[in-house]
């Protein structure tokens, strides 16, 4: 079975430490730019550096996230950057924007991409299209079942699978949400978490099973990682950049108790303390999601979007500050609460437990207490009181994290008089150093030194992250101080952390850009309208036409066949035969290497960028387009539409008959199903103008008497420009 690599997350230095210290193989982590957690810790330059030698030293790889939808003016910082990790001797970097990946694998071609999920590959054509990019990894859409996944190892491609943790609703990369409610893009790293927020049925109502109708429970498939490793994944993703490092320890640590024991055959199963200590570090509840097919109601958490921790009792009584509670678990001093409510619910901290009259610091399950409770809600009689955090257990991982990671040396020793004092240390890996002394080696004048006294000094490491597992010496009847022996043994350690910090020695300097390309054939109709319904009706302009939008979500995409003038929508379309086609706006092109890369496909000719783009953002990839590559690129703008917000698979709620959802601002959000999936339609129509592009694309979803005023005001907006009466 293979054995295949844990990938911990990391949102701060600690959280990397804790990742390595529970035994992960490889640690994702963001710059404070271009990352999809711009509200994590990140790494600032220096702390990067000093993230990769810590981790090389004790053998764990770094990949490093550029995971973001780029604008033209980021571009040149962007390649800074990647300049910057290239020589940082980061191990690889993960993806979403195709200008970046275009750039990156033209100008540094040994630096691995990984492909995020951000990308949006969720069938075989789009790992076998990237892989015949020359991407090293494709991390699958969280959508994708261990089926496919079989599959698409069985390609040759390394793939990354999530196992554990939060995950988003709609396919990661096509949500729309957020950027359309908040202004702030998931694209961009912004999530604004909409999908956490209370909705009601089209009608203002409640529904029964909750108010968080968007809600996904976390992920969490530890006891079904016999099914993955047997079908190959090369990488068992943890979620986790914006959690604690207590969280990041100790799902690493059970991740890695649990695939080393099922690859050597033995059976593991997650023991009820670790279960609880588990949902006291984050839970929504658990799910193995659509990786083993569960239904809507075993992943969804309709009831709770946040943190739930562990009951641990119910409430008795409230008093003016304080709460009477009945334990059924231990609570310790300064534990984290919260009392369920069914409007708002109650946070505390155990700051003061009083039982029968008296302080104490911890109280078993069956013991009635009083705890500090400043509220505007009084606690009702019953309701639940939640562990949210535990101080003991976080004290005992502090701990466990403290004691950080070995790696395994052999060290052998030479004391000759006459000679230097010479430390050889070894590994594993295959490095080997020696170091000796400034000191010569005298011969013994009265008692000579003990080679136990040598051995002793030889086995302290100090700050050096290692364990000396063997020790062999040849040695005289001599005598030497105690301090050339530590400053030797020093000088040994710090050669081999050299040693084993630097992976890739033959980095040098970035290639060229150097990429021809050729104009294609063209607009042929300066309006187009992308519409599921098909419209009949006849329009008062010629250059006006209905174009089909290529599915964004075909799991079942494989063959190659034909595709001819259509908007292709993702990573997958790319492999088939196009003629005539267009790049859709569901592959987030917004600088000009996207336009470039994707123009330079066989069979497109134009492209619709992304709708999150102003006006500046257009006129700057325009401009950088034509500079560098001679020509002005055609495309398209959506100038009016309602998009879809969210792609979700196998609907949200139990209930498909659900046609809308309403937020707490009552804005109506559609819902339609296509084939076994729901999507979410914005609330108001999206406008803008287009003073830049050579055409305009209309996205409709309202009244199909609109199409002739969205029509009759773009194509004179068009005309104007052309004969110079707008700008």
């Amino acid at each position: 079975m293979r054995k295949p690599e844990l990938l911990a997350p990391a949102g701060s230095m600690d959280a990397l430490k804790a990742a390595i210290a529970g035994g992960c193989d490889a640690v994702y982590l963001g710059l404070t730019s271009f990352s999809a957690r711009a509200f994590a810790g990140n790494f600032t330059h220096e702390e990067l550096l000093e993230a990769v030698r810590y981790a090389h030293i004790r053998n764990v790889k770094i990949y490093v996230t550029m995971n973001t939808m780029l604008y033209e003016t980021e571009i040149e910082n962007a390649k800074k950057e990647v300049d910057f990790l290239y020589h940082a001797d980061v191990d690889a970097l993960l993806i979403q924007d195709y200008g970046l990946f275009h750039l990156v694998r033209t100008c540094w071609p040994d630096f691995d991409v990984h492909c995020s999920t951000q990308m949006h590959i969720h069938n075989l054509a789009g790992v076998r299209y990237m892989q015949s990019e020359g991407a090293a990894r494709v991390v699958m859409a969280r959508e994708t079942p261990v089926e496919l996944i079989a599959e698409a190892v069985r390609t040759g491609m390394e793939i990354e699978v999530f196992a554990y943790g939060a995950i988003c609703i709609s396919y990661s990369g096509q949500c729309l949400m957020s950027a359309s409610l908040k202004n702030r893009s998931a694209n961009r790293g912004m999530c604004a978490q909409c999908c956490r927020l209370k909705y009601t049925d089209e009608n203002g109502r409640p529904l029964p099973e909750g108010e968080y109708l968007l809600s996904p429970k976390d992920l969490n498939v530890i006891d079904r990682l016999p099914e993955l490793m047997e079908a190959g994944v090369a990488s068992l993703k943890i979620e986790g950049r914006m959690k604690r490092p207590e969280y990041v320890y100790l799902a690493v640590r059970t991740f890695r108790e649990a695939i080393d024991a099922f690859a050597e055959g033995k059976e593991y199963r997650v023991s009820k303390q670790r279960q609880k200590d588990l949902l006291l570090m984050f839970n929504r509840g658990f799910s193995h999601g659509h990786l083993f097919h569960e239904n809507v109601s075993e992943r969804m958490s309709w009831y709770r979007p946040n943190h739930m921790g562990v009951n641990i009792g119910k409430v008795i009584r409230y008093e003016k500050g304080r709460v009477l509670v009945k334990l059924s678990d231990t609570l310790n001093q300064n534990d984290g609460l919260r009392i369920l409510d069914a409007k708002t619910d109650i946070g505390l901290t155990a700051v003061k437990i009083e039982k029968n009259g008296k302080l104490v610091s911890k109280a078993e399950s069956g013991d009635a207490v009083w705890l500090q409770c400043h509220s505007d809600t009084a606690p009702k009689a019953g309701a639940n009181l939640q562990k949210t955090s535990d101080r003991v257990l976080i004290e005992k991982i502090d701990d466990q994290i403290a004691a950080g990671k070995n790696i395994p040396v052999s060290l052998k020793y030479r004391a000759k008089t006459g000679q230097p004092f010479e430390v050889i240390l070894s590994d594993n890996d295959g490095h080997e150093v020696n170091a000796v002394s400034e000191f010569i080696v005298e011969k013994a004048k009265n008692a000579p030194l003990a080679a136990s006294k040598i051995e002793t000094a030889m086995r302290k490491t100090g700050e050096y992250p290692f364990d000396v597992i063997s020790v062999e010496g040849e040695m005289d009847e001599v005598f030497m101080p105690v301090s050339v022996m530590n400053e030797t043994r020093r000088a040994a350690n710090q050669l081999l952390a050299d040693a084993r910090a630097v992976l890739y020695t033959g980095r040098t300097s970035a290639k060229p850009y150097e990429f021809v390309l050729h104009k294609p054939a063209g607009i042929k109709n300066h309006i187009l309208l992308l519409s599921e319904e098909e419209y009949t009706g006849s329009f008062a302009y010629p250059e006006t036409e209905i174009i089909r939008v290529a599915d964004p979500v075909n799991p079942e995409q494989d063959e190659k066949v034909n595709v001819t003038h259509q908007v292709i929508s993702q990573a997958g379309d790319f492999a088939m035969n196009l003629s005539e086609c267009i790049g859709g706006l569901n592959l987030n092109i917004a600088n000009s290497y996207a336009a470039a890369y994707v123009l330079s496909k066989p069979g497109i000719d134009s492209l619709i960028v992304s709708s999150e783009m102003n006006n500046a953002q257009i006129k700057d990839l325009l401009d950088a387009f034509e500079k560098r590559y001679g020509f002005t690129p055609e495309i398209y703008r959506l100038v009016y539409g309602k998009r879809v917000l969210m792609y979700i698979k196998d609907r949200f709620y139990k209930d498909s008959r659900l046609s809308g959802i309403r937020d707490y601002h009552g804005n109506l959000f559609k819902v339609t199903y296509n084939k076994n999936r729901a999507e979410i339609h914005e609330h108001a129509p999206y406008v803008s103008d287009n003073p830049y592009c050579q055409g305009s694309a209309v996205i409709m979803d309202g009244p199909p008497g609109k199409y002739k005023e969205i029509i009759e005001e773009a194509y004179e907006e068009f005309h104007e420009r052309i004969q110079g009466i707008r700008p």
